[in-house]
């Protein structure tokens, strides 16, 4: 009971904080909503993980490469950003600019909540270890990247221009994926740079949360 909570609550916990720190609350069902399309993509994420890992493994690249930036990483952030462009962003409740980043993180989250279990009970045989680490680490990055994705996809509609709605939307996807990519990239041989960038990317996304928050329009 108790690894059944570290492995659900972390998650929980951040979804908690951000929707009661939301000045104009999203409806309760549309968090659950875009929780759940994060627990939807997991599995087709895994597959295609295991996939692309496999394909690059035959063709001579490392594993730091191929698990960082040519699988995890796009797969991930790609499947999260195809459920905001096609079914989060047509919320009629989306209609402040920090909606983005209470969306985009409780997207992230569903993921993240249905990855640890595959990590704790799967891969790690119930670890306590393993549930307390990713508590500390791999949900908190999730939802760092979900507010990022979030922060952009805002922006992208609020500009006024049709070049600056690209290259928000363009930001929306790229940036995430190069953040989840550094971060799986140095959190084995490197873990305290991996931290730094979940640290630093999360002070960002509350600095934009605490800049939009109450306010009632898109606007930049």
């Amino acid at each position: 009971m108790y690894l059944l909570g570290l492995t659900i609550a972390p998650s929980i916990i951040i979804i908690i904080y951000f929707i009661n720190s939301d000045k104009y609350p999203e409806p309760k069902e549309k968090i659950i909503h875009a929780f759940l399309l994060g627990l939807a993509i997991t599995v087709p994420a895994a597959i295609a993980n295991d996939m692309l890992i496999h394909n690059w493994k035959g063709i001579g690249l490392s594993n730091a490469i191929s698990m960082s930036f040519l699988s995890a990483a796009p797969v991930e952030e790609g499947l999260k950003f195809l459920m905001l462009t096609k079914f989060i962003s047509k919320f009629k409740d989306y209609d402040e600019m920090v909606d983005g980043i209470v969306y985009c993180i409780c997207l992230s989250l569903g993921f993240a909540t249905l990855e640890n279990f595959y990590y704790v009970y799967s891969l790690f045989d119930g670890s306590y270890q393993i549930a307390i680490l990713r508590a500390f680490t791999a949900v908190p990055a999730h939802a760092m990247f979900g507010g990022m994705m979030g922060i952009f996809y805002s922006l992208h509609l609020a500009a006024k221009n049709n070049q600056d709605k690209k290259n928000y939307l363009t930001l929306a996807l790229v940036i995430p994926i190069i953040l989840h990519g550094f971060y799986n990239f140095f959190i084995e041989e490197f873990f305290i740079l991996s931290i730094i960038i979940v640290i630093v990317g999360t002070i960002y996304v509350f600095k934009e949360f605490k800049k939009w928050n109450g306010k009632k329009s898109f606007k930049i």
